[in-house]
């Protein structure tokens, strides 16, 4: 397996660098880097895990991923299909952190932005729609100079450091990378999870991807995300249920099968414990107001 420490290739002494991508799918292993990474999604939807952080991720959604903070953008599964024709689009700026920190962020009028540098060490989401002020400095970048590129990218803090809107992803914040092997550990068993959340999942399933006993993996496992391995998969099948009721027209039964769960009563029981209302409820509020963002409350 391909270390997760992730090298972003350097062309030349700037101190930040652009990246566009346009891909049937964002690169899908969990991974971790030491530049401050800010990215627009500008096509493409599926599952976000960002540091102990699992949900969705859609067009329009801005992040902020600090140094060292693992994640992934995994694209749902229709989109590793021979015959798919979706893509996965984003514009990216990473920087270094200590580079601006001796420079333009050691003034009275930029050490603002200092706060915002500490918080990404969670991840930062903004949710945007189009037409959004943020959209548009992303939109313009890569048609810049480098110089005015460096004018977007601290225009692009401040307003993020400024407005209320952003969301704090992971509970934890990681300053230092963890041992390679547990990131590889920790990639093995989140990919297994992805791909497999739709059937049965033991504890010994999961454990033997980590090379690990049952018991020692309960211990690894809550230590690297702060949650049971059991929790996490609830997350991870509501997450998917929670799609499926939005876009299909499988009953409430059909997708809780789908998902995983072998009774309607568990998986409503779970659903009310991560989303705070019943799928029922949870249907007829985005009914009632589609496109609109129903948050649940562990997810």
């Amino acid at each position: 397996m391909k270390p997760l420490l992730f090298k972003v290739p350097a062309v030349d002494d700037r101190c930040f660098r652009l990246e566009q991508d346009n891909l049937s799918h964002f690169y899908g292993h969990l991974h971790f880097h030491p530049e401050i990474q800010l990215t627009l999604i500008r096509e493409g939807e599926g599952t976000l895990i960002v540091g102990d952080k699992i949900d969705r991720f859609g067009r329009n959604d801005i992040l902020m991923l600090g140094s060292n903070l693992p994640h992934v953008l995994r694209n749902d599964p229709d989109y590793f299909l021979p015959q798919s024709t979706r893509r996965s689009a984003s514009v990216s700026v990473l920087f270094r952190a200590e580079q601006l920190e001796q420079t333009v962020l050691n003034m009275p009028e930029t050490r603002h932005l200092l706060i915002l540098l500490s918080e990404s060490q969670h991840g930062i989401r903004f949710r945007c729609q189009e037409g959004h002020p943020l959209i548009a400095k992303f939109e313009a970048l890569p048609l810049q100079r480098p110089f005015d590129q460096l004018l977007t990218l601290l225009s692009m803090l401040d307003y993020m450091a400024v407005n209320d809107g952003r969301e704090m992803l992971s509970v934890s914040a990681f300053t230092q990378p963890q041992r390679p092997e547990d990131h590889q550990r920790l990639e093995r068993v989140f990919a297994y999870m992805l791909e497999n959340y739709h059937s049965p999942i033991t504890l010994e399933d999961v454990a033997s991807r980590a090379n690990l006993t049952p018991g020692a993996f309960c211990r690894f496992f809550r230590q690297h995300t702060r949650k049971t391995f059991s929790t996490l998969l609830n997350e991870v099948r509501v997450e998917h249920a929670c799609r499926n009721l939005r876009e299909s027209k499988q009953t409430i039964s059909q997708i809780a099968f789908a998902c995983g769960y072998t009774n309607l009563s568990n998986f409503n029981r779970q659903f009310k414990e991560i989303m705070g209302m019943s799928p029922g409820q949870y249907i007829r509020r985005y009914n009632a107001s589609p496109g609109v963002a129903l948050e649940g409350h562990s997810l």
